[in-house]
């Protein structure tokens, strides 16, 4: 069997995991909407849905990764499915229709910099046939620190605790939009460079309809009308 390099990311520690809840998708948030928002979760069939989070080795909500034909699917948590089951995720319904393995490396919270550090270090061991890139938002990026690194959100840090170049930076749409252009055009690179086809959107493309089970996120039916507009992308 052909061995895959692993990489460090936020959610490594879950490889090798099936666990019912997830921030922000967590029992205690449940239990609070079904006090505050129950008619909401009624509407969206959430009413004792029960289903669970599988996670392979390398940490990601996905089968073990084979030298089968794949798609290779990138993003944040409208990647990753949080809050619905794993056949209701528009990435499984993509890989599906397409007949490949999905290789699904969305990770909740991140940013363009945590999918350029995972398109970087799997594209070229997985040699998938597309890789579908939906950006998250360009304010989120990944500091490394001595010991580990964390993913933050520009906009929602306390920049006291930063110099003034990062509240300069994080402050300045241009600098954002730079941001992502910078991760989009270089995992774009790397798809050409290996001959695979390159499909990208945003989450402005990912139109909300109903919502997932933590009433955040995009919902079943969301996730299928997505997956109908990015099969005709490709």
């Amino acid at each position: 069997m052909r061995m895959f390099n692993k990489i460090n990311h936020q959610y490594r520690w879950l490889a090798n995991q099936t666990i019912d809840w997830l921030p922000s998708d967590d029992e205690g948030s449940y239990i609070n909407h079904l006090k505050t928002h129950n008619q909401l979760l009624q509407d969206n069939n959430w009413i004792d849905k029960k289903f669970t989070y599988k996670f392979n080795s390398h940490g990601f909500r996905c089968e073990e990764f084979t030298a089968e034909p794949n798609v290779i699917f990138l993003g944040c948590s409208h990647t990753f499915g949080m809050g619905v089951p794993i056949e209701n995720t528009w990435t499984y319904l993509v890989s599906q229709r397409l007949k490949l393995n999905m290789i699904n490396l969305g990770v909740p919270g991140a940013g363009p910099d945590t999918a350029f550090r995972l398109a970087n270090h799997y594209i070229p061991q997985l040699q998938p046939k597309i890789v579908i890139y939906l950006q998250p938002q360009d304010s989120r990026f990944c500091l490394f620190r001595k010991n580990d690194f964390l993913e933050f959100n520009a906009w929602h840090t306390n920049h006291d605790n930063y110099p003034d170049f990062y509240a300069d930076w994080a402050t300045n749409d241009e600098n954002l939009k730079l941001h992502g252009l910078k991760h989009k055009l270089a995992i774009e690179a790397i798809c050409n460079q290996n001959n695979i086809k390159f499909i990208t959107l945003t989450v402005d493309h990912f139109v909300l309809i109903d919502f997932a089970r933590d009433l955040a996120h995009h919902g079943v039916e969301s996730s299928s009308r997505f997956a109908n507009k990015v099969l005709g992308y490709i």
